[in-house]
């Protein structure tokens, strides 16, 4: 029999349960979820050239195709996402249930401003209440979509955002002190985006270090690392990541994966997006403990099922409605 062909579907499906299960499992090891954000950052930096360079070009018709694309892909469901989060934080206030344990950003949104960054997503806008707590890493992913048309556009526009983030990175100092403002924050994410893109630019000549099941363990092994040098993720551990993640995204490029690999891809998003909420909905029932067989468990197979109405009910018919690239890119290539 043969064995299915697993790309980058299965390995976006990995990166949005180790996400989960930060919030789901009150004794998940630490390093993996900062670790699978930026290499969800690397992924996107790769992929948008990938698309930009190959698929979309960067004339007005092409990036006005792109852009649509991308809104269509994030904010429906992110919406969505936002009214169920909303409706569980207004029953759970009503009840006076605090969430703020599962997810210290869960909580109801004050004010215009942050009703304005929950609609928007724009990174610029100082953040409070989250209906959906994970929206800080995609309002970033949104920034550097818009970012990206011009990092695309040539090696050396990759290769010069690879040392900015650097230096922004190391300005900040690498210490465990800066770790959340050096992981969650705009400006430092610029290095793990700019890694994504400068890769996909020397896809074609590092062929040579494609390893994708000896990449993919590595990458996974070096999350156990927190076991042996608790302080490793907040110091240098992220950056290792990226470097692993980036191995790891191009030893992936060109696995073809078949209709299983396409559905755990399809699954990450909505999964990404609702993990916390659902796990609110096992509280009243389970509590705060969140141990890994009476709460991960049950709480993580409802947020896959529920993800998978979300794929086929919405998400995939909503597909269908985005634009074709421009003809004279698809017949340049």
């Amino acid at each position: 029999m043969k064995l299915p062909v697993f790309g980058f579907g299965a390995s976006r499906f990995v990166l949005a349960s180790l996400v989960a299960a930060s919030h789901l499992w009150s004794n998940m090891p630490h390093g993996y979820a900062a670790y699978a954000v930026w290499a969800f950052f690397v992924l996107s930096g790769f992929l948008m050239t990938l698309v930009l360079t190959t698929k979309y070009g960067f004339d007005r018709v092409g990036l006005k195709a792109y852009a649509f694309n991308r809104f269509m892909r994030i904010f429906p469901l992110y919406w969505l996402a936002v009214i169920i989060g909303l409706l569980t934080l207004w029953y759970y206030g009503s009840v006076g249930i605090d969430l703020r344990p599962i997810n210290g950003e869960f909580h109801m949104p004050h004010g215009m401003r942050d009703w304005a960054y929950v609609v928007t997503l724009f990174p610029g806008i100082t953040r409070g209440g989250l209906p959906v707590p994970v929206a800080n890493a995609l309002a970033i992913e949104v920034g550097f979509y818009m970012l990206l048309p011009m990092m695309a556009t040539s090696r050396g526009a990759a290769a010069f955002g690879v040392v900015i983030g650097m230096l922004i990175n190391l300005k900040m100092g690498i210490q465990p002190e800066s770790f959340g403002e050096r992981y969650a924050t705009f400006l430092p994410c610029l290095l793990p985006f700019a890694v994504g893109a400068l890769i996909c630019q020397y896809r074609e000549s590092l062929s040579f270090i494609r390893m994708p099941i000896i990449s993919c363990t590595m990458w996974l092994l070096h999350g156990a690392v927190w076991f042996f040098v608790p302080g490793w993720p907040w110091h240098w551990g992220l950056y290792v990541s990226v470097l692993l993640s980036a191995w790891m995204v191009l030893s992936l490029h060109q696995q073809r994966g078949g209709r299983l690999d396409r559905m755990l891809g399809d699954l990450s998003y909505p999964i990404y997006l609702i993990h916390t909420t659902v796990a609110a909905w096992f509280v009243c029932a389970c509590g705060f403990a969140r141990p890994f067989m009476t709460f991960f468990l049950p709480a993580f197979a409802a947020t896959v099922a529920l993800s998978w109405l979300i794929v086929m009910l919405i998400d995939r018919p909503l597909s269908r409605l985005k634009r074709k690239p421009p003809v004279h890119v698809v017949e340049a290539r």
